[in-house]
């Protein structure tokens, strides 16, 4: 192999005796030669570390970074503190970088404001190749390192894994289909996840090269539909992994297929999930859609239904009594959970999207708690109090308060207060909440005679 022009033509034996040509043929033409060659032998070792290892000369790995984080539109990654591989966009994959052998220090930063977001030190072996994939969960980012170098399958065969990092959609069933395949008819899943607080791989399966249809869901519920990657083709000997990521909602999930030392193709969800919070006066009827998919039909408040999957980004179309109220603002992002939010009086409703964070506590015994206040009339900031410990304070109309963690409680004490006043307008003191759940404490009506309903969203 000629790693460099000059240094190879050189290396010849013709070129060697014309070296001592140069010389005149006098003067210790051998002591020159060897000194030539000595210092070709040096440089050509050289070209080969560079290379790579020239056949495992040099104690390096290959490491290439996959971009599937939610807010950073460009990340860099550094090794043992230098720059390895720069602006990997949103939804990609870089080119390898080699780095040091054994458990080099990564460091991946956003790439506009050179900030740190995380750093690892993983385990990679020698002369291996690995990638790096950066997610995030509830607004942490977190990485993942994956080897790639497990053997191609026989030919007509390829090999297939899924890795689950979406952690806080709890137990899912995933089903790799014929697109026209209808995944309630059959008997089981592909693949299953019980619910972990931690990333989860399975074996490869050997499959037929063909288009695939995947679709997660929940587990045991082919109906409750999480993700759906209409179109993975997978090739003859190829090995890939499905990579399953959080979305902002927490719930939902989503999703991406990773070739082995080859393609990054991003599967985002395309959907959103949104409740009805029905808060008008009692008797007014309810009717809400998003881009053709109905929420709710002639719901009788105050009352709060069940989520709905509906295509993200699609106008929500509200009526009250029949007659059409104005559209929220925003639209349903997606991979996002919201509760769509009707106040006011029958005469003069509105309607609003509230966002729904519904990742599950990091500990399993705390719960998340928040309040969501939709009174109507003369209605005043609220104040929620759990375990007569204040966990949210000046909720308007119209709005919910952040989530407070709580300790999971079979007795706990929730008490909602209207301003200026000493008298709870709801209480209840021994309510038996589970952890690892998220809850909502939802205030609805006129505000003469409030109505009070707890949900677990999650």
């Amino acid at each position: 192999m000629r790693l460099a022009v000059g240094f190879a033509s050189i290396a010849s034996p013709n070129n060697a005796r014309s070296a001592a040509r140069v010389d005149g043929g006098r003067g210790n033409n051998v002591v020159l030669i060897r000194k030539w060659l000595a210092a070709v032998a040096s440089c050509t070792g050289i070209a080969l570390t560079a290379c790579g290892g020239g056949g495992g000369s040099s104690d390096t790995a290959s490491v290439r970074v996959v971009n599937a984080t939610l807010s950073h539109s460009s990340i860099d990654l550094l090794a043992n503190g230098s720059p390895a591989v720069s602006a990997t966009a949103s939804d990609s994959v870089s080119g390898y970088a080699v780095v040091t052998a054994g458990s080099p220090a990564l460091q991946v930063n956003d790439s506009a404001t050179a900030g740190a977001l995380t750093t690892l030190a993983p385990s990679v072996a020698k002369d291996s190749h690995n990638v790096v994939i950066a997610y995030e969960s509830g607004g942490v980012l977190r990485t993942t390192l994956i080897a790639e170098d497990t053997a191609a399958p026989v030919a007509g065969t390829a090999s297939l894994r899924v890795i689950d990092a979406a952690t806080d959609a709890g137990a899912v069933d995933v089903f790799v289909t014929d697109p026209a395949t209808d995944i309630t008819t059959l008997s089981s899943p592909t693949f299953s996840f019980a619910a972990s607080a931690s990333l989860q791989a399975s074996g490869f399966l050997a499959i037929a090269p063909g288009t695939y249809r995947v679709r997660v869901t929940g587990s045991g519920n082919p109906l409750d539909l999480r993700l759906d990657m209409p179109a993975v083709t997978l090739t003859s000997q190829q090995v890939a992994a499905i990579f399953l990521a959080p979305t902002t909602g927490g719930t939902l999930v989503n999703g991406a297929a990773l070739v082995q030392q080859g393609a990054y193709t991003a599967g985002r969800n395309t959907s959103a999930r949104v409740r009805l919070a029905a808060a008008l006066t009692a008797g007014t009827t309810v009717s809400a859609t998003a881009g053709g998919a109905a929420i709710a039909g002639n719901v009788v408040a105050p009352s709060v239904g069940g989520y709905v999957l509906v295509p993200a980004g699609a106008a929500i179309s509200v009526s009250v009594n029949g007659s059409s109220v104005v559209s929220p603002a925003t639209t349903p992002a997606a991979g996002s959970d919201s509760t769509l939010l009707v106040y006011g009086s029958a005469a003069a409703p509105a309607a609003s999207l509230i966002a729904d964070d519904n990742h599950l506590p990091t500990t399993s015994g705390n719960l998340k708690l928040r309040l969501l206040n939709g009174l109507t009339g003369a209605a005043s900031p609220l104040t929620l109090d759990a375990a007569f410990a204040v966990i949210a304070s000046n909720v308007v109309p119209d709005s919910a308060s952040p989530y407070a963690v709580v300790v999971s409680s079979t007795a706990l004490r929730v008490d909602v207060f209207a301003a200026s006043s000493l008298t709870p307008i709801y209480s209840d003191a021994a309510l038996s909440l589970p952890g690892n759940a998220v809850y909502t404490v939802f205030m609805l009506g006129d505000a003469a005679a409030p109505i009070a309903l707890l949900r677990r969203d999650r």
